[in-house]
């Protein structure tokens, strides 16, 4: 069998897989970073980070005793909102993509086609400039300021393990890997 690593123009790679939790999970950090989104999380959570040590400080300063309660109410909501809600959109991402059953999709010089049993959708390179690769999978991104669109192929769905390499071949001509 030949190596389809090195592709040539004209050549593909089909896959064919079910969505995972795990999947959309990795998109949808690939997609955070793409968009900025991580960095305003991140800075938005040292700034929660420091209200929450200036209203312990203020009353340590006056001699007072801080109000505890307060504390760890704005603690345990701090780490539901950057720990719990990811895995929640993560969840919600899946639940409405494994509705449509198992995938197909066929990556070549034109762009990707995926099928599934709702339909089927052709994006060509133009409507996805930019993919981010996670451990396991390509996370096809749409060029807009808040990447609105993200398309997932998963790297167990190939039928050979050389052919990961060929999809990367592929998008590493067409698009900017992020």
């Amino acid at each position: 069998m030949e190596d389809r690593a090195e592709t040539t123009v004209g050549e593909y790679v089909e896959l064919e897989y079910q969505l995972t939790r795990e999947d959309m999970r990795q998109a949808l950090k690939a997609r955070a970073k793409a968009s900025g989104r991580a960095q305003r999380t991140q800075r938005f959570a040292v700034m929660g980070v420091a209200v929450l040590v200036g209203v312990s400080v203020v009353p340590l300063a006056k001699g007072e005793a801080p109000d505890t309660h307060s504390l760890v109410l704005a603690g345990f909501l701090a780490v539901l909102m950057f720990v719990l809600q990811p895995w929640l959109t993560a969840r919600q991402f899946h639940k409405i993509a494994s509705r449509n059953g198992a995938y197909s999709a066929k990556v070549d010089d034109s762009g990707v086609t995926v099928s599934n049993t709702g339909g089927s959708s052709r994006l060509n390179w133009t409507a996805v400039p930019h993919y981010a690769e996670t451990p396991d999978t390509f996370v096809l991104l749409s060029g807009d300021k808040g990447v609105s669109c993200l398309t997932v192929v998963p790297k167990r769905g190939v039928r050979e393990p050389a052919d990961v390499d060929g999809i990367r071949t592929l998008l590493d001509r067409h698009i900017r890997r992020l």
